[in-house]
């Protein structure tokens, strides 16, 4: 696992160096045990690498083919890099490393552009070819792992993160108003925007290749949002149990020990059992507890560990630790998002332990069913389609006053929609009405008039579903609206900064690909169809008290940590002259909502005051502006 960075331009440049070193240095946290440069002339490689597979010094990067025409830098894992070294060994290939990363080279070599297609695991590449003078850029078929760019005058820079871009000194620490007006509403930034100005995110599934100047992109891999009415259930389960190992087994592919994440709910219970199935050995467990016991889940994952009979560290998180560590969590986000803290502690504890690889149950509500939003989306879409026949002028616009609670407010999205389905998307998820954000913003900043971009963005990923089947399309754009930009991104980051890779087992996209097909009346009921697959790796009565568990989201005790032990934080962050000094917030409209929820109204939710607060205290700590 590791940072990768790089820079391709007309003309070599001598400060060009300066920038690619200040590059490496911003991502050291991604890859602390070496960090390297290679100057080709018109493209500089940049790694910052965590050894995983064959810790050698042979494992550096960048990383050059045998006649040093081919150079990579190279940041995930390859589960399969075994099996196509195999292939590749046969037709003729001679390998220096036992690293994954010489396997993709190899492949590129063989196969060209397309190779890509073999490659099983989370990744981000990039590959110089200096025989054709030509950049190739991949990333995984779900976004794992991040890569961004920025293009202008003929130049690229790309990178892991954004701190690495503006490091570089070339991208400007301007910020994106799309990307800020989208995180108001959604809770994070989804593409193509990002935060900063002239910054773009790779797609998931994509290629990009740069030469002559010139950039292209193709898909190598998407999602199928179609489920085949066909399926037979008879073998699923079996099926779906052997494709789990087999992921698994992948999983486990490391030289040094793995941690697993383990709560109280199904689907880390389940990687337990698979990891315990799949041979895993001197597996250990963690969890993180709380003072708050509404909250708590430490005595529920102690079944767990205890049924399986892994060892397990339950570590009580407090508020004034949390604060302590506040500026750099939010510096770890890489960009704004008002989830992650999560991510952020149990990734922060499980390094402190020593760890370097952790297994994760990331994706598992989506693709099993867990989210207990899907009935809130049922009844929202369908009195959309009643109320669709309404004038929003004036029926919508009298609902949206700040006289009446936001949930009533919200319900105006559905009044005179021309996409229910839209409509019900965002009347679940927005976190501020388009009216909300052009008051929250300064006035000066471009194109603050009428904020479409979370509509746009619902509105363009509804429309790759055409399937009607209501579970169906909410399956799906859960995975593009939600996961990959959100949930994944997070991960990533918050992983990172404390150097630990954290592999979420079940988005192996050889699993994806198995489930998709199978019809949402059996693939989403509430993690059923999960653990009947797995229900002969459990103990029974785990099993048993699985079956029983009502679900519960992990959540912090933020509500009770932002009215109190955080309070003075988020007064000081919220101050007029500090809100000025960063000039994206106005702060009139955030001392509002700020004031209401001091008074415990109950108007205003802590998500909201989150929302504001990371936007705030990011823009600070990234030392940019609009």
């Amino acid at each position: 696992m590791c940072g990768i960075a790089g820079i391709v331009t007309p003309q070599p440049e001598a400060r060009l160096i300066q920038a690619a070193e200040r590059m490496a240095s911003a991502m050291k946290h991604r890859g602390p045990d070496s960090q390297g440069i290679k100057d080709l002339g018109t493209c500089l490689l940049v790694n910052a690498r965590l050894a995983i597979v064959d810790l050698s010094d042979r494992g550096r990067m960048p990383m050059a083919s045998a006649d040093g025409q081919v150079w990579i830098t190279y940041n995930g894992e390859g589960y399969n890099a075994s099996e196509l070294r195999a292939e590749l060994e046969n037709l003729g290939h001679e390998f220096r490393t036992m690293t994954d990363t010489e396997v993709v080279l190899h492949l590129y070599q063989e196969y060209g552009e397309n190779f890509v297609e073999k490659l099983r695991g989370m990744f981000a590449f990039a590959i110089w070819d200096a025989r054709e003078r030509k950049l190739v850029l991949g990333r995984d078929r779900l976004g794992i792992k991040p890569l961004y760019l920025h293009a202008s005058s003929g130049q690229l820079v790309f990178a892991s993160e954004l701190k690495a871009l503006l490091a570089s000194g070339i991208v400007r620490r301007k910020l994106e108003p799309a990307g800020l007006r989208a995180f108001l509403q959604l809770g994070h930034i989804p593409p193509p925007w990002s935060a900063i100005r002239d910054v773009t995110p790779l797609a998931p599934g994509h290629i990009g290749v740069w030469k002559d100047g010139e950039w292209r992109t193709e898909s190598y891999w998407s999602l199928s949002p179609r489920a085949s009415p066909n399926i037979s259930t008879v073998h699923l389960s079996a099926g779906l149990s052997e494709v789990l190992l087999d992921a698994m087994r992948n999983h486990l592919v490391s030289d040094v020990p793995v941690l697993i994440f383990l709560s109280g709910g199904t689907d880390s219970a389940c990687l337990g059992a698979l990891a315990r199935a799949a041979g895993a050995r001197n597996l250990s467990a963690m969890t993180v507890g709380f003072g708050e016991s509404e909250f708590d889940e430490s005595k529920l994952t102690r079944r767990t560990a205890d049924a399986l009979g892994l060892p397990l560290e339950v570590v009580t998180l407090e508020a004034r630790r949390v604060e302590a560590d506040l500026d750099h969590a939010v510096w770890a986000l890489d960009e704004p998002s008002v989830d992650g803290l999560n991510s952020y502690w149990i990734s922060k504890l499980g390094a402190e332990a020593g760890f370097k690889v952790a297994l994760s149950g990331q994706g598992g509500d989506e693709l099993f069913g867990g989210y207990g939003s899907l009935a809130w989306f049922e009844r929202f879409n369908t009195a959309a389609r009643w109320a669709r026949t309404l004038p929003a002028n004036p029926f919508g616009r009298l609902l949206d006053q700040n006289a009446f609670p936001f949930r009533w407010r919200k319900l105006s999205y559905l009044i005179g929609a021309d996409d229910p389905f839209v409509a019900a998307q965002l009347a679940v998820k927005v976190l501020f009405l388009d009216r909300d954000v052009c008051e929250l913003m300064f006035p000066s900043i471009p194109g603050n008039g009428h904020p479409a971009e979370a509509r746009d963005h619902l509105t363009f990923w509804s429309k790759q579903v055409e399937n009607e089947d209501l579970r169906e399309r909410l399956a799906f754009m859960d995975i593009h609206t939600h996961l990959e930009p959100r949930l994944l991104r997070d991960l990533d980051a918050m992983s990172m900064a404390h150097s630990i890779e954290v592999r979420p087992v079940f988005l192996d996209h050889r699993l994806v690909e198995f489930l998709l097909p199978v019809p949402s009346s059996i693939r989403m009921q509430q993690k059923r169809l999960l653990l009947d697959a797995v229900k002969a790796f459990l103990p029974p009565t785990l099993l048993a008290d699985l079956s029983s568990r009502r679900k519960r989201t992990f959540t912090f005790p933020f509500q009770r940590w932002l009215s109190h032990d955080l309070r003075k934080v988020l007064k000081e962050a919220f101050a007029p002259d500090r809100l000025r000094r960063v000039g994206v917030l106005e702060p009139a409209a955030v001392n509002r909502l700020w004031n209401r929820y001091e008074r415990s109204e109950g108007a205003v939710g802590w998500s909201r005051i989150w929302n504001l607060f990371v936007l705030q205290r990011w823009c600070e700590l990234m030392q940019v502006s609009p």
